[in-house]
């Protein structure tokens, strides 16, 4: 989208402003994000609305969050998983932000971006991912907390990664895109409803759909 198509006339910020609707988002992921800042400037010049903050995970993944709602307490970010040499890339990581509600919940938001193959499994790109990505969740996440995990995960529901997560988390939402790799996964489930908001808007969008998931924690 953006490295061939120079964003497509602000394509991805149009459709956050699009279907942010009256209540607007509090927490956004992104996956092969090279530039966030641009990411949510296009948003914004579009109409979104919100004091963001924009946090960097390395490796092209990125975390953002309404400040105007929500007090920082932490973050970090972790390799949890390796490409096969069959298809490599590089190490894959998981970047996290643990906030504070204005309504006083606190949520712990993680992000990832998988290793491929897509959906392979064995070495550090199946099951031994989400094993990773539970210990950094168990490492840093408080009890109480309200548990958010996003991600193009490039695995499939059938894959091992995703049926590992499935054993500890609830899986809320999937897209379709590649087979169905983008998951939506929280420790809350209750009233919780998944939408897929499309590729974009315009001629040109990503090669994967845009997930949103609302939340109501109790």
């Amino acid at each position: 989208l953006f490295g061939q198509k120079g964003g497509a006339d602000r394509s991805a910020g149009k459709l956050i402003a699009k279907t942010a609707g009256s209540e607007g988002y509090d927490l956004m992921g992104f996956q092969e994000c090279d530039d966030r800042w641009r990411i949510l400037g296009d948003a914004k010049a579009e109409g979104l609305q919100g004091d963001w903050e924009a946090l960097d995970g390395g490796r092209a993944i990125a975390l953002m969050y309404r400040k105007d709602r929500f007090t920082f307490l932490d973050s970090g970010k972790e390799d949890v998983g390796e490409d096969s040499q069959k298809q490599y890339y590089g190490k894959r990581s998981a970047h996290w932000v643990r906030l504070r509600h204005s309504d006083g919940t606190t949520v712990f938001y993680i992000n990832h971006h998988g290793p491929l193959p897509v959906s392979a499994s064995g070495g550090c790109t199946g099951s031994a991912t989400s094993h990773n990505i539970m210990r950094v969740i168990a490492s840093h996440a408080h009890k109480g907390d309200a548990i958010v995990l996003t991600g193009d995960f490039n695995a499939e529901p059938s894959s091992s990664r995703i049926e590992e997560l499935n054993k500890r988390l609830n899986k809320v939402y999937s897209g379709t895109s590649m087979g169905g790799v983008d998951h939506i996964f929280s420790n809350c489930a209750q009233d919780a409803q998944g939408q897929n908001l499309g590729k974009g808007v315009g001629q040109f969008g990503s090669d994967h759909d845009a997930l949103s998931v609302t939340f109501r924690f109790r």
